[in-house]
């Protein structure tokens, strides 16, 4: 077992985006770690399912060590396409793995994305921006006062969580939202 210890932990309103979020955890600060690239693309292209649930549980402990609270856990959705190619939704194991340290719900089927988009990896800042603007939408109301962490595999240019975040506000609860990924470039 590989010993992560380049995580990130960065606290106190981060303002991501467009949205002010209370917390964001990453367990590597980028994705250009080689161990964590290929983790990734074995996850996603190779199937390897207990790769994403165990760095769940890392991601877990790391969130666990902030001492913050959360109410209940939502992981980014993929699309239908992709979840049939694949037979998962690695943000989802991902989720469960945070989910058996914190011992929180998940909320699988909060979110639902409008069309299936072609994958990102190759797109621009600007790019990704607008493809993914208005592609997600809640299906459910969050209890008021929610302490909410969405969970992501990669956070890149911050446009999936922008995009997500923005369809939660929309419903005007109030909430508090955290996000959670194995890693992220510090777009702050």
């Amino acid at each position: 077992m590989v010993e992560l210890r380049n995580h990130s932990i960065v606290s106190s309103k981060v303002a991501f985006g467009r949205y002010i979020l209370e917390q964001e955890y990453f367990l590597f600060k980028n994705f250009k770690n080689k161990l964590l690239k290929n983790m990734i693309y074995e996850i996603k292209y190779k199937g390897n399912k207990s790769s994403a649930y165990i760095l769940g549980v890392e991601l877990g402990h790391l969130i666990k060590s902030s001492f913050s609270n959360f109410d209940l856990i939502i992981p980014i959705p993929v699309s239908k396409a992709k979840r049939q190619i694949r037979g998962f939704n690695q943000c989802e194991l991902i989720a469960e793995g945070v989910s058996e340290v914190l011992n929180l719900p998940i909320f699988s089927d909060f979110f639902r994305r409008n069309n299936n988009l072609t994958s990102q990896v190759n797109s621009s800042r600007y790019q990704r921006w607008l493809n993914v603007e208005n592609q997600y939408k809640t299906l459910t109301q969050l209890p008021k006062n929610s302490k909410v962490l969405i969970i992501d595999d990669v956070v890149t240019s911050g446009a999936t969580i922008s995009s997500c975040v923005k369809a939660i506000l929309q419903k005007k609860s109030p909430i508090t939202i955290s996000i959670a990924a194995l890693a992220g470039n510090k777009i702050t």
